[in-house]
């Protein structure tokens, strides 16, 4: 009896010796296999590099829906600082709120003059103003994304100033890029005839050929579910009409209508739809 149990007990080790020389080479190969054969001399990480937002809104847009657009883009978490700046007609830049060393992709609001100015006015304070932020807070790299009226600003801009910073991403929502006519675009997607073109469509698409084929540019339209009429304000079509001086341009256009039950256009601000699809592009 005693004998038979020993002998068990040697089997029972030697197995595991066995167990345990399988698993120790295994380790060994595997180490061996994913050792790389070069050393690695740098490791560049992306995404410390400081790549702010910048929000150029409708003039009309209120604080509470730039609050609310700017949380549902963060996810509503909070984690990089907002930043307000206030231009003035005279040049001057105020800035509210204050970045830390951790804001790898802080947002900053851009609030031009409220005055009625041209376009090619508002686009030098655009590009003003964006001077100054990156004086301020130092980067090089950033994305635009504007509403309404803001997206024609930013054409504007892309079009007309020289020597300026330029994004490496432009989003438009709900830009009014041929009117807000019904008569003149209809529900549908594609580019507006010649024939239906406002003069200043017309202006923007003999211009285009001075923006930059690097930029990344995203188009989006709003749409109230059986409302035929676009999102109730800006037509889909008017919205989507920037694809004629985008699309023949930059290396990399997209454009996407976000579907609502809400009948009204800054109802968008709100929209995790949008957060989302705004948040893919970018990122």
């Amino acid at each position: 009896m005693m004998k038979t149990t020993t002998k068990q007990v040697f089997v029972a080790a030697a197995w595991l010796l066995t167990l345990f020389g399988v698993i120790g080479g295994t380790l060994l190969w595997q180490r061996q296999v994913r050792r790389p054969k070069h050393p690695v001399a740098a490791i560049t990480v992306g995404s410390t590099t400081r790549i702010p937002t910048i929000l150029l809104l409708d003039a009309k847009t209120t604080s509470a829906q730039r609050h609310e657009f700017t949380a549902s883009l963060q996810g509503h978490n909070g984690n990089q600082s907002v930043i307000t700046a206030q231009l003035t007609t005279a040049g001057a830049v105020k800035f509210s709120g204050q970045l830390t060393a951790y804001d790898t992709r802080p947002y900053i609001q851009l609030k031009l003059p409220t005055k009625s100015a041209s376009m090619a006015q508002q686009a030098t304070w655009l590009k003003l103003a964006l001077k100054r932020a990156q004086q301020q807070f130092k980067f090089s790299q950033f994305n635009l994304i504007t509403y309404g009226t803001g997206g024609l600003i930013a054409t504007t801009y892309l079009e007309e100033t020289d020597n300026s910073p330029l994004p490496n991403q432009l989003v438009a929502i709900a830009t009014p890029f041929n009117g807000t006519s019904l008569k003149q675009n209809t529900n549908e997607t594609t580019a507006v005839s010649r024939k239906d073109q406002t003069s200043q469509l017309k202006n923007l698409i003999t211009k285009k050929a001075a923006i930059s084929a690097n930029i990344r540019v995203l188009l989006i339209a709003g749409q109230t579910k059986g409302d035929i009429n676009g999102d109730g304000v800006i037509p889909v079509q008017s919205a989507l009409a920037g694809q004629a001086i985008y699309r023949p341009v930059v290396k990399h256009y997209e454009q996407s209508v976000i579907h609502s039950w809400h009948a009204s256009h800054t109802s968008l601000y709100s929209s995790w739809k949008l957060a989302n699809l705004i948040q893919e592009f970018i990122d």
